[in-house]
């Protein structure tokens, strides 16, 4: 697929954000890895490389019924807390879990909040109020506390991950932090299609 039928799938305000972010240009063809639950889909992604690494880091630990569990060893099917349109906490199951490698050359947003809580993830990944973490400044609310500080920081692990659970909303809890998914299709990161079988999907331009 052409980049510019690629970012013509994206909705408007992610193409805009991704046009003044790579001036045009996509670079640097990476692997997105995707296990899914009982979906047949195809994925691309139009986000582009410029010190943006998508999702989170592997150590960052989601809240289930279980305790909680590292991203990178999370697998579909696996029950997750979510939260419902009605703002009610509920279990749901993991219905997709990718992993996108990145360059060395990569930075995430450690984020802090004043009660103690603190993540390391994504400028562009969503909060579960549709703002971007770069976009969030000392003072902000995010998930019931003031944001203390926000702050890229180099990171070199290789990969980056994410999850979807099942419901109407996608989100999910990260180091006690409530937050969207890149996976949702509400994101505009990925664009789904029909597939008769599709583990692995070539992201082009991550």
């Amino acid at each position: 697929m052409s980049d510019k039928k690629l970012l013509d799938k994206v909705n408007p305000e992610r193409r805009e954000f991704l046009e003044r972010l790579t001036k045009g240009a996509f670079v640097v063809p990476a692997v997105l890895s995707v296990m899914m639950l009982n979906q047949k889909l195809n994925l691309t992604t139009a986000n582009a490389q410029s010190n943006v690494t998508i999702c989170l880091t592997p150590g960052a630990l989601i809240a289930t019924p279980n305790g909680d569990v590292r991203v990178v060893d999370l697998r579909p099917g696996m029950p997750v807390y979510s939260m419902d349109l009605e703002g009610n906490r509920i279990v749901a199951p993991v219905v997709m879990a990718s992993r996108v490698t990145v360059p060395d050359t990569h930075t995430v947003c450690r984020v802090v909040l004043d009660d103690g809580r603190e993540l390391y993830v994504s400028g562009v990944h969503p909060t579960a109020d549709g703002r971007a973490i770069e976009d969030l400044a000392t003072g902000d609310r995010l998930d019931g506390a003031s944001v203390e500080s926000v702050e890229r920081v180099a990171y070199t692990g290789g990969h980056t991950f994410d999850l979807l659970p099942g419901g109407d909303t996608g989100y999910y809890w990260a180091n006690g932090i409530l937050i969207g998914s890149t996976l949702s299709q509400e994101a505009g990161f990925y664009t789904f299609a029909p597939a008769d079988r599709v583990q692995e999907a070539h992201a082009e331009g991550v």
